[in-house]
């Protein structure tokens, strides 16, 4: 096994060890049973648990800012192109919903076990935040400027819109939600369109076209009631 495969193996059984028993209750003991090496192995490649968790957080930061970073160029380049702004915005709700539905261990990891835990935990957390805040801002007034969405208040919506999304990515997509991202898409889209829309557009003709599926008011799969 190579040494950049060993590593990323120790990691993946740190993975499961910090989603089954918890960063708090874990070990490096633990650790190392999983991964079927020595204590003296794991220290050839991480200075301790911590170090170990600190890397699955960057995975994470770094594997997220990618999505987020790509959602934008997509936006950027419709209205560029002067495409479907509101079919595109699903998109990237989308690419948003699945991410987080296809890591789920590092999901969990991030938004269970990283988030108050340690400062310097919170520290990347808060970067992150930061970071989708100012990227839903500027699309916000893009849109705005087009008339699409109301020009009031946008650093509200913005902030309001990245807390909202830490409650749907912990209530309906960690592990065992079984959540429909295809149908949540088409709920989020719908109720951003119809809380932002200005006065006098015309929401269904904006929503016809853009949504894939119209679940009955009040359905939810996965996550809280």
């Amino acid at each position: 096994m190579t040494r950049e495969a060993r590593r990323a193996s120790i990691l993946e059984a740190a993975t499961g060890v910090f989603v089954s028993r918890g960063y708090r209750q874990s070990s490096i003991d633990d650790i190392v049973e999983a991964a079927g090496i020595s204590r003296g192995t794991f220290y050839l490649y991480f200075d301790s648990r911590k170090d170990a968790f600190i890397e699955l957080i960057e995975k994470y930061f770094e594997e997220f800012t990618r999505v987020l970073e790509e959602n934008h160029r997509r936006l950027e380049d419709t209205f560029e192109r002067d495409l479907n702004i509101m079919k595109t915005w699903r998109e990237n709700i989308v690419n948003i919903l699945r991410f987080h539905r296809d890591n789920p261990h590092l999901t969990y990891i991030v938004y269970r076990e990283a988030s108050g835990t340690d400062e310097d935990f919170s520290d990347r957390f808060n970067e992150l935040t930061a970071l989708s805040r100012s990227i839903y801002r500027e699309a916000f007034r893009s849109m705005a400027q087009r008339g699409l969405i109301r020009e009031d208040d946008i650093d509200l919506v913005a902030t309001v819109n990245v807390g909202a999304t830490v409650y749907i990515i912990t209530d309906y997509l960690l592990p065992g939600a079984g959540t429909d991202i295809e149908e949540l898409a088409d709920r989020l889209v719908e109720y951003h369109t119809r809380a932002l829309v200005p006065a006098g557009l015309d929401v269904e003709q904006v929503l016809r076209g853009v949504l894939k599926t119209r679940p009955a008011a009040g359905k939810a799969k996965g996550g809280r009631r």
